[in-house]
């Protein structure tokens, strides 16, 4: 999952109203064109040199990021398209999200391939509309609406894919309750709670509580995937429980160093274990120091996202792939799960943005089990 760099910020009227219409629509089966007729177009007829590849994230200040801007660039250069790839920020603003994708479309049209980390859930109807209007062709990861899917919303959104964050919740958490000795209290720091990667995980961890009955959670928060927050609600954390708090789980790496540096400034770093998720550069690095306490994190899955998700778009807006036969695991999927990182797998990870193991001519080389 991603290390989000920035909080959500508030989605603009024009946002809520786009995104109730194309929801509608979406969960009738299909997404309306603005005449308000369905677009049965399922197939592209792009040719290679006219397709224009977009990356939708939040920003290159985050690692995360680079590393799917690292994927996308490495398909890219595969196609001979790197003049006609760019990279987008949306700086965790939905409404700037959705301003620039529809400012894109009004220029390329239907060779566009979008490749969108909506910045939160609500904002994707409102993006699906946009493509849909312009013929364009569309891959999200991460966020959603619940019920809102590519299979039965329109073939212009060829897919949607994730990690699931129940498995790297449940598994990051059960290596944090070992190194306790199986007992004792934590905290716990949330992701942006609109967000299905932040339920997914937090899920896990509860998971795991229900199996070690002799660790119990004091609070959790949510510090919004970002690294100060995560820092400001640790200290509250310490002055509030001191001594009682036995270890720190957090929903992404990012939180988990921003946890680190609260320790540190009281004293606590390596005392008290933590674990986290994204398998950042850094994290990993403290994976593999003994002194931080930090005792688990996961692999990234971004070079994966960024490669997977333009080349899956391209192959429906050049007519390789018709989206509407695909079946349901092309659709909506997860990738493929990649082992947690502890102590001592750590010297075998690859860097997040080695882009070396990609697999470009089998686009679905990563989709693993269908989203339910």
């Amino acid at each position: 999952m991603r290390n989000d760099a920035f909080g959500p910020r508030t989605i603009t009227t024009l946002v809520a109203v786009l995104g109730s219409a194309s929801l509608a629509a979406a969960c009738s089966g299909a997404v309306t064109s603005a005449s308000g007729a369905a677009n049965q177009t399922s197939k592209g007829t792009c040719k290679p040199s006219e397709v224009t590849l977009v990356q939708s994230g939040r920003g290159l200040e985050n690692e995360y990021y680079v590393s799917v801007d690292a994927g996308a660039k490495a398909f890219a250069k595969s196609k001979g398209l790197e003049g006609r790839y760019q990279w987008i920020a949306s700086d965790g603003d939905s409404s700037k999200q959705l301003s620039q994708i529809k400012s894109i479309l009004a220029k390329g049209g239907k060779c566009v391939v979008l490749n969108v980390d909506p910045n939160e859930s609500s904002v994707l109807p409102a993006i699906i509309k946009q493509v849909e209007q312009s013929g364009a062709w569309l891959v999200t990861q991460w966020n959603r609406p619940d019920g809102v899917k590519p299979e039965t919303s329109s073939p212009h959104w060829v897919a949607h894919m994730s990690v699931d964050g129940v498995p790297q919740g449940y598994d990051t958490a059960k290596a944090l309750f070992e190194k306790m000795g199986k007992k004792g209290n934590i905290v716990a720091l949330q992701g942006i709670l609109d967000n299905p990667p932040a339920k997914e995980r937090f899920a896990g961890l509860q998971k795991a509580l229900k199996e070690y009955p002799n660790v119990h959670l004091l609070e959790d928060q949510t510090a919004g995937w970002d690294r100060t927050k995560a820092q400001n609600i640790t200290q509250t954390f310490l002055t509030k429980y001191g001594d009682k708090v036995n270890g720190i789980w957090a929903a992404n790496d990012g939180m988990t160093l921003g946890a680190l540096e609260a320790l540190k400034n009281a004293n606590k770093a390596g005392k008290v274990p933590v674990s986290g998720i994204d398998g950042l550069t850094e994290a990993i690095a403290a994976v593999g120091n003994p002194a931080t306490g930090y005792v688990a994190t996961t692999q990234s899955t971004a070079v994966a996202q960024g490669a997977y998700g333009l080349a899956i778009g391209f192959a429906a807006a050049t007519g390789e792939i018709d989206p509407a036969s695909q079946p349901v695991n092309h659709r909506s999927f997860y990738l493929k799960p990649l082992p947690v990182i502890t102590p001592d797998t750590v010297k075998s990870v690859k860097a997040p943005d080695d882009t070396s193991g990609l697999d470009l001519t089998n686009i679905w080389a990563q989709a693993g089990d269908p989203i339910k």
